[in-house]
């Protein structure tokens, strides 16, 4: 770890010499270097590398970041929240400005906490970021990324409420870690559960994307290498066999954690549709599957049964069963063999003239490479409110389920607790991104020694990559690393342009709309919001597979609306195609299928399109 923090900042300081001089010298591409240039080419070209796979991981630590931030605030872990900001850093937030983590602890631990570490039983406060649009800057020390929220607030017995926001934020690498140097909080929404009585606030935001930045979240105009500089030692075989090692290690981490959140993501969708043949198949021969306090089922064959036995065979016809995966955070283990990931389901279910139920909860789900593929090794599901949806979690809270009689468990549950009203904390798998320390529970409640370790930083991995015997050897296996980095960087960038589209829409920016597209479509751009209205087109739980050769790639992404007349929720989905034109990424085509919509606290869902 300590290699690999030496050699980014090696690189960084040779962009800040060579900004500096006028960016005079003029460095090879890398297809342009051949076996003969020698050592010296190859440590040119490795630098290049690890500049571009600094950037590349820049925008996943990002994403881990600001999911954290959700995943403290919805357990009021208000000093681990107060953490994640940089020594200056600052938030905008309606009460005011907060500046430097000291004065963000005791800002959340006063005003949100109301005095106490975590939230008192009967409170609910769920804050899940979805829709991340992040780029990174040129020099690899400073990021940007827009936010949507959603925010389930209240009490039980006394108020519930939606609310609507869009961060706008900054973000510094300080320390050898990323952290947010500047949140601004930015209302798109908010008022009472039931009866309805939502406030639209005006907004007017500054992209801090461009369609060529959010295509091109790491461009490669500055991939620039640390050799031909003077402070730096002559290279080595062996020092750089080293340092591709630590290369190879971090690509294939990213390509890992792109596998898993592929799968989990996966795994929604397949549940949305009671495909359990599909579900079960997601799972390794030995998995189990604990869902709330239903107990264990253990082995593919049992999940498959189990999941019918408890959620019936498959899909009526004006039901609506949607399980948004959202918030994933994903650790790879340090052999690479197994993962962790913590994330939030969000999902709505019920059907036409029977009601339907809100629920929301935490999973910490368990993972396993076999033969080279990723399979889910254990599910676990942490329900934290069920409650009707058209009386909301101020009226009614429901208990998780117990155990079936129709198809009993093969072990009893692993943890017993109470949902809503009362108060539990799922322990987090991993540490805090910015301190490397376990999360500060409230007392009397301890995370275990292996929760409260990071595995994706360890320095002790098992899996030693073999580094390349000689110079021509180089050559071939670094153009292997790169295709691998920029297979990981292409999942982002679609990312970022399905998620674009969603803001554009907001705004109704047709003229932004259309340069998304390689081909953009031939009509003239509208470009007018109608004044207080509310249309949030929200793009989640994305499943990405990019090409071997990193020229395309088609994306699935759940579409959530909030708003339209009269106000209320719809669902659908996005299917599309991307594609990378001269080194940037562009949407070829996107199509939107809508599948049901219906009033905010009121179960009346219209069905559009069965998927």
């Amino acid at each position: 770890m300590i290699q690999r923090l030496l050699s980014i900042s090696a690189v960084l300081t040779l962009i800040a010499v060579l900004a500096a001089a006028g960016g005079s010298l003029v460095i090879p591409p890398m297809s342009q270097l051949a076996p003969g240039d020698g050592l010296d080419a190859a440590d040119a070209r490795m630098a290049q590398l690890e500049n571009r796979i600094h950037r590349a991981r820049a925008i996943r630590d990002i994403k881990r970041l600001q999911y954290s931030y959700a995943h403290y605030a919805e357990l009021g872990l208000w000093l681990d929240l107060g953490d994640l900001f940089a020594t200056d850093g600052i938030a905008h937030y309606a009460q005011g400005d907060f500046r430097g983590p000291e004065s963000l602890r005791k800002f959340y631990l006063q005003e949100l906490g109301r005095g106490q570490l975590g939230l008192a039983e009967g409170r609910i406060y769920p804050h899940i970021m979805i829709q991340p649009v992040v780029t990174v800057a040129d020099d690899g020390k400073t990021a940007k990324g827009r936010w949507h929220v959603i925010a389930m607030l209240g009490s039980y017995g006394s108020s519930a409420s939606w609310a609507g926001v869009v961060y706008e934020n900054r973000y510094v690498f300080e320390n050898g870690v990323w952290k947010i140097s500047e949140l601004s909080y930015n209302s798109q929404y908010s008022g009472r559960y039931s009866p309805l009585a939502l406030t639209v606030s005006k907004w007017d935001l500054p992209y801090h994307f461009t369609t060529q930045s959010a295509g091109n979240p790491v461009s490669a105009t500055t991939d620039l290498p640390a050799s031909a500089n003077g402070s730096r030692s002559p290279a080595s075989l062996e020092g750089l066999q080293q340092r591709w090692v630590e290369l190879a290690r971090s690509a294939q981490q990213l390509r890992d954690e792109t596998d898993v959140l592929n799968l989990q993501h996966s795994y929604g969708y397949y549940s949305d549709q009671k495909m359990w043949g599909a579900v079960a198949s997601l799972f390794a021969n030995d998995g189990t599957m604990e869902l709330g306090l239903r107990g264990v089922y253990a082995g593919k064959d049992k999940i498959r049964r189990a999941l019918s036995a408890l959620n019936g065979e498959e899909l009526e016809t004006e039901e609506v069963n949607d399980r948004l995966q959202l918030a994933t955070v994903v650790s790879i283990a340090p052999d690479g063999g197994t993962a962790k990931a913590r994330g939030v389901e969000l999902s709505v279910s019920g059907v036409r003239g029977r009601g339907a139920t809100w629920e929301e909860g935490i999973f910490e789900n368990e993972y396993v490479k076999q033969a080279g593929m990723w399979k889910i090794h254990s599910v676990h599901y942490y329900p934290r409110v069920i409650t009707d949806y058209e009386l909301g979690w101020a009226k009614d809270a429901k208990p998780a389920p117990g155990p079936s009689t129709v198809l009993p468990p093969d072990r009893p549950s692993t943890e017993v607790y109470g949902t809503y009203p009362k108060m539990y904390y799922p322990r987090l798998h991993y540490a805090n991104p910015v301190t490397h320390r376990a999360v500060q529970y409230p007392a009397g409640i301890a995370a275990t020694a292996e929760r409260g370790n990071s595995t994706r930083n360890s320095s002790s991995l098992s899996a030693l990559p073999s580094p390349p015997k000689n110079v021509k050897e180089f050559t071939t296996r670094l153009t292997e690393l790169q295709q691998q980095i920029d297979l990981s960087i292409a999942y982002d960038a679609a990312e970022n342009l399905v998620n674009a589209y969603g803001y554009y829409a907001d705004d109704s920016r047709d003229d932004y709309l259309q340069t998304l597209f390689s081909n953009p479509p031939d009509r003239s751009p509208t470009n007018k919001r109608p004044e207080n209205a509310l249309v949030i087109h929200q793009s989640v739980q994305p499943v990405i597979r990019v090409a071997p050769d990193a020229r395309s790639a088609t994306i699935r992404a759940r579409f959530l609306n909030v708003g339209g007349s009269p106000s209320g929720l719809a669902g659908g989905m996005y299917e599309g195609r991307a594609i990378n034109r001269d080194g940037v990424w562009k949407l070829e085509k996107l199509t939107l299928n809508r599948t049901w919509s219906s009033p905010f606290s009121q179960w009346m869902p219209e069905f559009e399109r069965r998927r």
